[in-house]
């Protein structure tokens, strides 16, 4: 049997192992596979693929960082059509372990050269859901209550002193730092109707009783709002609701 023909005789073995979740053993076969076959990158990526689900994110990354270096010499490799696309799966696995830490700038980078190598939809596609968790994770990490009630209070000092754009940026502010505080959205609105910005402050109002519908006093803001847009039936309708 030749070295590539034992090589893969030991992955075999070692994915038959990886799917019972004999992780250990799974590995001394693909570690055997490796030593057979130094210059494929197949079986680095599946002793990777273990290292993942063992939750050893930095040790995998480390691993495939090492094993991407020698791509350069391996000569039999490069001459390999499929070489690109295992080029792209160790990539795509060092994002995976990047996005598990929330490391997502990390991730999107290892994304985006997995796509030079091999531009397929599923990169593409784990690409944008990176960018999009980045988004969620940094607005969370944006949340700070106290902060937002400091800009809040800053915004009320604005509005009574008449400057509604200094109360509107405080709000806005506010609202990054607080989104679920449905105050926030009506203080805010107050400040649009002030600017005459009718439509923005309109759509406040509605965000602010989806937040919290008990929020009565949106309602009387609403009706300030049509009123001055001189849609009287809606204005009256909003007034009803407040009384």
């Amino acid at each position: 049997m030749g070295d590539s023909a034992a090589a893969d005789a030991e992955k075999a073995k070692g994915n038959a192992l990886y799917k019972q979740r004999k992780f250990a053993e799974a590995i001394e076969c693909y570690d055997k596979a490796i030593e057979l076959q130094p210059n494929d990158l197949v079986y680095y990526n599946n002793k990777a693929a273990v290292l993942v689900e063992e939750e050893k994110y930095e040790e995998c990354i480390k691993f495939l960082q090492d094993a991407l270096a020698k791509r350069y010499d391996m000569n039999d490799a490069v001459k390999d059509g499929a070489s690109f696309e295992k080029c792209a799966k160790a990539y795509v696995r060092m994002a995976t372990c990047y996005v598990r830490m929330k490391k997502f700038d990390d991730a999107i980078e290892m994304y985006q050269k997995a796509l030079t190598e091999d531009n397929n939809r599923h990169t593409r596609a784990a690409l944008n859901e990176c960018k999009h968790m980045k988004e969620k994770h940094d607005r969370e990490a944006y949340i700070n209550p106290e902060l937002a009630d400091e800009h809040r209070m800053k915004g009320n000092e604005c509005f009574k002193s008449r400057d509604y754009a200094g109360a509107k940026k405080e709000y806005d502010e506010a609202i990054k730092r607080n989104p679920n505080d449905a105050k926030l959205y009506s203080n805010r609105a107050a400040a649009l109707t002030k600017l005459m910005a009718y439509p923005d402050a309109l759509r406040d109002l509605d965000d602010c009783l989806k937040i919290d519908p008990k929020f009565v006093k949106a309602y009387s803001r609403k009706g300030t709002v049509h009123f001055m847009m001189k849609d009287y039936k809606k204005a009256l309708e909003d007034y009803e609701k407040y009384c």
